[in-house]
């Protein structure tokens, strides 16, 4: 364990705890207040990275073929090939920018989830998932949003 240490206006050298205060109850804000907004929203992005990883690697699969009893992907109406193709890309990028919580991954990710939650309502043809997920991209933006919120009032 490392130990952090700091220099007082006197000279003095200090140790700084750097792990959190424990909380003494239980409950969700006695947690929060102990990990803090922004490390909560920090791993929220990092978990949603993996899985806009996982949705990126399962439309290159359908582009490769991986899954035949999606059917083929070249027979595909030209609006969904266009779909997977570009969510193939962007969902990748997304995973990453989320991962390193860089503004842009952000921005790209909301772009991508609210793209593809638009999709089954703007176009049957192109829409490369169905009502169910649509309203789950709404949540976890939703969530994300909410997260936002809360580390900026944190912050002051």
């Amino acid at each position: 364990m490392k130990n952090i240490m700091r220099q007082t206006r006197d000279g003095a050298v200090e140790l700084i705890d750097p792990s959190p205060p424990k909380p003494s109850d239980n409950t969700l804000s006695a947690v929060m207040a102990s990990v803090g907004w922004e490390t909560a929203l920090l791993w929220y992005m990092r978990t949603l990275a993996w899985v806009w990883v996982s949705k990126g690697l399962f439309n290159w699969a359908i582009v490769l073929g991986a899954f035949p009893g999606l059917g083929d992907f070249t027979t595909m109406a030209l609006p969904l090939q266009a779909t997977i193709v570009a969510f193939a890309c962007f969902n990748l990028l997304a995973a990453v920018g989320l991962w390193l919580a860089a503004p842009w991954g952000g921005a790209i990710w909301l772009l991508c989830a609210m793209v593809e939650s638009a999709s089954p309502f703007l176009s049957t043809r192109a829409a490369s998932i169905s009502t169910g997920g649509a309203m789950l991209n709404v949540v976890l933006v939703a969530g994300y949003f909410f997260l936002s919120w809360r580390a900026v009032r944190e912050r002051g």
